[in-house]
């Protein structure tokens, strides 16, 4: 039920960031109509700030009414359809499940892909990083698949989906014990707030699963991390 309720918390915040930029409007009792951002307002004036950085103090007398709408200054932005792409992320791994010894394994994560889009819908990539447990150190080698939901706008919302395998790299001081890899995967949805091309400012949330061996003497116990998964970095 945790894992459900951070899961629906990162979608409501990945969503807060798609809301769309609002203009604040005054429409005067003369017709006249200024739009932009209000930078003061008291009981006798308020003042607007335009589009063009011009400010106009508007007694409050003659204003009919204020409304908050839709932006119409659209950001110029060309959006990559194809060619070569780095994201850089890093994050939270979140989750309640506990390693053999009784330890809660939170985790934090990084992680660096390149990779080449073909296209809107589908971008391939080679990505390595490194997820820190609280017991355990992997180094992940994965291939990441991306693609976008739209290619309108500065926000543009997309999916990713990740599968490879991770080294182990803990360290062990004790003789007998050896942590090995094992297989990873992770799947979600984002958001890219562009500011040219494919640069920008890049959050996500998904799930992530990790799979580790303890190998002891002759016995082997596997481990399964589960992780819901919260990533903010870049893309270029």
């Amino acid at each position: 039920m945790k894992k459900i309720l951070t899961f629906l918390l990162c979608l409501f915040a990945i969503n807060t960031f798609a809301q769309k930029m609002n203009d604040d409007v005054l429409y005067l009792k003369n017709g006249s109509i200024y739009r932009g951002k209000i930078i003061e307002k008291n009981e006798q004036i308020v003042k607007i700030e335009t589009y063009e950085k011009n400010i106009y103090a508007v007694q409050v007398a003659d204003i009919q009414e204020i409304k908050s709408e839709e932006s119409l200054k659209k950001p110029v932005i060309l959006y990559k359809e194809k060619g070569y792409v780095h994201y850089t992320e890093l994050g939270p791994l979140a989750g309640s499940n506990r390693a053999s010894n009784g330890v809660t394994t939170s985790a934090f994560s990084f992680q660096t892909v390149n990779g080449y889009k073909f296209n809107q819908y589908l971008f391939t990539g080679i990505g390595v990083g490194a997820d820190l447990y609280a017991v355990q150190t992997f180094v992940p080698i994965v291939l990441s698949v991306r693609g976008d939901f739209t290619k309108r706008g500065n926000k543009i919302p997309f999916y990713f989906v990740e599968g490879g395998y991770s080294l182990n790299a803990t360290s062990n001081d004790v003789d007998g014990i050896k942590y090995e890899g094992g297989n990873t995967f992770a799947a979600g949805i984002g958001l890219k707030i562009l500011f040219n091309e494919n640069t920008g400012f890049v959050i996500g949330a998904g799930y992530r699963f990790q799979r580790s061996e303890l190998v002891e003497k002759t016995k082997t116990r596997i481990e399964d991390f589960d992780r819901l998964t919260l990533r903010i970095g870049f893309s270029f």
